[in-house]
């Protein structure tokens, strides 16, 4: 794909999730849609996972993982900050980022994430984990 190209279907990519975006329906579809028409990344079932368990006092499921790249992927619905903390199931108060980096912690160290990506449909943010910089 060349640069225009990949423009032109981010562009139609954009509008075709503008105003959309709900956590629980939509973010699955929303990432392979951006990772395949976007990114051109072909064998999607290869390259992402979705709703990976992890172990805290209770179980929880990472949104979002790509292996290759050591990405991991919180997902918010739309309109939803991506700044503020936001209650989670043991009552704690965390930001998206904050939860993608207490999930982190419960990995093995070759599964933990170098990238953190905070999504809500509209923006994004991604964290170096090699320079981490919290926005709370």
């Amino acid at each position: 794909m060349t640069d225009t190209q990949q423009r032109a279907a981010a562009k139609a990519f954009a509008k075709n999730w503008k105003d959309r975006g709900y956590e629980k329906g939509d973010s699955q579809i929303f990432w392979v849609e951006l990772l395949t028409t976007v990114f051109g990344v072909t064998e999607i079932s290869q390259f992402i996972s979705f709703e990976d368990q992890v172990h805290l006092d209770h179980t929880s499921f990472i949104d979002g993982y790509i292996e290759k790249t050591h990405v991991m992927i919180e997902q918010k619905s739309i309109n939803k900050s991506l700044t503020a903390a936001i209650r989670q199931a043991d009552g704690s108060m965390l930001t998206p980022f904050e939860q993608a980096k207490r999930y982190s912690s419960e990995l093995p160290y070759s599964k933990r994430p170098r990238w953190i990506v905070t999504s809500n449909f509209q923006s994004f943010y991604i964290y170096d984990m090699e320079k981490p910089v919290s926005l709370s």
